[in-house]
């Protein structure tokens, strides 16, 4: 028999993901913190780089914690998904191409418009999730899914992989500095991310109707309406906690990995390469652990990759070399996708089906809203210790913590 096609909505779906993925790889995970280090903030000492970048991811993904539920409840009542998220894309896209234009030492303006970036990119992933309801159905939810995340590591790991390149030889591309070459992969990144935004905002159009009434109103009612459902579902809400704390350890991880490695000596060449097998590495092996998921159970695997987290965050504090480094690279991006999209995919089977919009929203905030602890952890711990060696270490609170709630969440049944 067949396996049903996915339909052209449900593509170009799948295919943003291979463009926004290059946000996260080229710029949050590698250059960014990179080049913070080596050109925006040069002549600062390596704890307070560190402390700052810890804080400026706090910043924004704190003011996302505030904003995003109210983002995805005013486009569940005026009709406008695909107007904001298009607007918090190109947003974003601008905000990476000013990165060109920003000169070395200016530290601060790099981390504002960084942050402005960070915030759309994830503001506009909160709708970009609500969709997946829309292009997929209960039978082929979590395949979708998993086709986005790998997909994601794909594109962006090529592009990635152009960027490095640019970055290893600056003279084949006709470039004369390594850091003209980062500069030029911000403004691919912008390019790349618009043309795999245009399928999106060919085939997928906006679904519900126009409440009457003020929208802002009707946003903030259905805020609070939906919190006392969610309260109230005692299996979702215990999953949410426990998401909240562990996925807020792997955007640190995938925000902080570079900087981490910087301090601890490592030529940035050696990062790059390590960011590079993270990408392809994570592209086979999320649709693997898809596979394992459908033989031992959601909840079984994810408390699997938890626990492979604490081993990766052990092992970063005895690094010496760079070989250490590539292996700790790939130990990431062997579970990195697994993670979060077993996450999508477990939550989808405990939500209500016919509230899947609002809870999305909620799992939104809770997964993209929710790395600031970390970062701040990080931030506040090296600030204190004066010792970026163990700087991961804390981090293996918030995995901890999160799989002791996970192990609470009950089997889907019919009663939730």
């Amino acid at each position: 028999m067949n396996k049903p096609k996915l339909s052209k909505e449900a593509k170009a779906w799948i295919l943003y993901d291979g463009g926004n993925s290059a946000f996260a790889t080229t710029v949050i995970a590698a250059f960014f913190p990179i080049f913070f280090n080596d050109f925006w903030a040069s002549g600062l000492e390596a704890e307070v780089k560190t402390a700052y970048l810890g804080w400026g991811l706090t910043i924004s993904n704190l003011v996302l914690l505030f904003t995003s539920p109210f983002i995805g409840a005013i486009t569940d009542v005026s009709k406008t998904t695909k107007l904001l998220f298009t607007s918090f894309a190109f947003i974003a896209i601008f905000s990476v191409a000013i990165l060109y234009l920003i000169p070395a030492g200016s530290w601060l303006q790099a981390l504002i418009f960084f942050g402005i970036a960070n915030y759309c990119f994830a503001a506009g992933n909160t709708l970009y999730d609500k969709m997946l309801i829309q292009v997929s159905n209960e039978s082929n939810i979590a395949k979708i899914s998993s086709y986005g995340f790998a997909f994601g590591y794909l594109g962006g790991g090529v592009l990635f992989l152009i960027n490095a390149a640019m970055t290893m030889k600056p003279d084949l591309f006709g470039l004369d500095s390594v850091a003209e070459a980062v500069q030029w992969s911000f403004l691919s990144v912008s390019v790349w991310w618009t043309l795999f935004l245009i399928p999106i905002l060919l085939r997928i159009k906006d679904q519900g109707e126009n409440v009457p009434g003020s929208h802002f109103k009707k946003a903030f009612q259905k805020v609070f309406h939906t919190l006392r459902t969610v309260s109230s579902k005692k299996n979702v809400f215990i999953f949410l906690l426990a998401f909240f704390l562990y996925i807020d350890g792997v955007h640190t991880i995938m925000a902080m990995a570079a900087d981490f490695a910087l301090n601890l000596g490592l030529p940035s060449s050696d990062v790059i390469v390590a960011l590079i097998l993270v990408q392809f590495v994570a592209f086979p092996t999320t649709l693997l652990w898809s596979k394992v998921a459908q033989r031992i159970g959601d909840k079984n695997t994810l408390l699997i990759t938890i626990f492979l987290y604490l081993i990766v965050i052990g092992y970063s504090a005895f690094l010496s070399n760079a070989i250490e480094f590539y292996v700790l690279a790939s130990m990431v991006g062997a579970i990195q996708g697994g993670i979060q999209s077993i996450s999508r995919s477990f939550y989808a089977t405990l939500i209500p089906q016919n509230e899947s919009g609002e809870y999305f929203g909620f799992y939104n905030m809770f997964g993209r809203a929710g790395a600031f602890m970390g970062p701040a952890m990080v931030a506040i711990f090296v600030t204190f210790s004066n010792d970026t060696r163990f700087g991961l270490i804390p981090i293996a609170a918030l995995f901890i913590m999160g799989g002791i709630i996970l192990l609470k969440v009950q089997k889907p049944n019919a009663s939730l």
